[in-house]
């Protein structure tokens, strides 16, 4: 089969790669689609501090059942996601799908073998979720990172007439974004400096939404609704962090949800105890957020085609790359369909 293979920052290509063969207690999967995520980005050019080397990246895709277990309930043809992630599986945090808070976590396609930019794959039954028949491939790509803008709303713990600021409106940022709505937030500020990707945002029905090279973000967040119970900063820059703690209310909540590449960013403490606020991290998701992505995408709370950008074949994955990282205000989600 092929696939991209990776065996050092920038040395990445499409290779001719031996097939997987399950084991008794794993399922065969045909990748149908799969979504080049900016921590693949990083993974790929050596920005990613969690990353390990050889192997094939990528973690969030859809897929058809090729083979699986007897009494495992999932038959030949069938559509399914994958959770990407590895723990013990013997401590609490892994007994309550929470392996990201596993001592032993790993993610598969950055830190263990067994990504999705390839044909076909092999994963343990436990990891694999069955997707509705009406689901377009599309969106099953899509679960995955709508479970990040899930979880990192719950960690949130965003309510009904909450008052929300965004700030990065790329992916996770529009997802969580909509999330965010989904769980009853009653006024959503989103920030994004890139002309298209706001015009995303007014697609998918926000109307506060501020490009911070043209506004003050902290001075429109004051002007349009006041000071906010939650933000979401998907950026992680020095400024933007200043900004969401001067933006929330006291007894207010700091999400971090961006990747953590640059080095010696700290947060300031001061308005952290004057306002006491809380500052929560959130790197992944737990495995229940997978089935509540699900429905929300179902439902159509959640839309995701208006995010994708394109969908090319995996002979041009270099090519999905480079339009990530020099056409930002052309590209989005860049989805990747390695087989027919």
């Amino acid at each position: 089969m092929k696939g991209i293979y990776l065996t050092g920052p920038n040395q990445f290509s499409l290779q001719e790669l031996n097939d997987p063969v399950p084991g008794k207690k794993d399922v065969l999967i045909k990748v149908r689609m799969a979504g080049i995520c900016g921590s693949d980005v990083h993974l790929l050019r050596g920005r990613n501090p969690f990353a390990a080397y050889p192997l094939v990246p990528g973690h969030e895709y859809m897929g058809e059942v090729l083979q699986a277990p007897k009494n495992s309930g999932l038959r030949k043809g069938e559509r399914v996601t994958v959770f990407p992630e590895v723990g013990c599986g013997k401590c609490p945090a892994c007994m309550e799908g929470r392996l990201v808070h596993c001592p032993e976590f790993k993610f598969v396609g950055v830190r263990v073998p067994g990504g999705c930019f390839c044909e076909k794959l092999v994963v343990p039954r436990e990891r694999v979720i069955k997707l509705p028949k009406a689901m377009k491939d599309e969106e099953g790509a899509m679960v995955e990172p709508t479970a990040v803008a899930v979880h990192a709303v719950q960690r949130g713990g965003v309510k009904r007439g909450d008052r929300v600021a965004v700030i990065g409106g790329g992916t996770i940022g529009l997802l969580t974004a909509q999330a965010a709505r989904a769980f009853g937030a009653s006024k959503i500020v989103v920030s994004e400096p890139i002309a298209e990707r706001r015009k995303i945002a007014q697609i998918m029905g926000f109307k506060l939404i501020c490009n911070p090279m043209e506004h003050d973000l902290l001075a429109y967040v004051k002007d349009e609704i006041g000071l906010v119970d939650v933000v979401f900063d998907v950026v992680g820059f020095k400024k933007t962090l200043e900004d969401a703690q001067a933006m929330l209310r006291p007894n207010g909540t700091l999400v971090l949800v961006a990747l953590p590449h640059i080095e010696g960013l700290g947060v300031p403490y001061q308005p952290i105890f004057a306002k006491e606020l809380r500052v929560i991290g959130s790197r992944t998701y737990f495995m229940k957020d997978f089935p509540l992505a699900i429905r929300l995408l179902q439902a159509k709370k959640i839309r995701v085609k208006p995010i994708i950008s394109e969908v090319i074949p995996l002979t041009r994955f270099h090519e999905g790359v480079e339009h990530l990282e020099r056409e930002p205000e052309k590209y989005v989600k860049v989805l990747v369909r390695p087989t027919p």
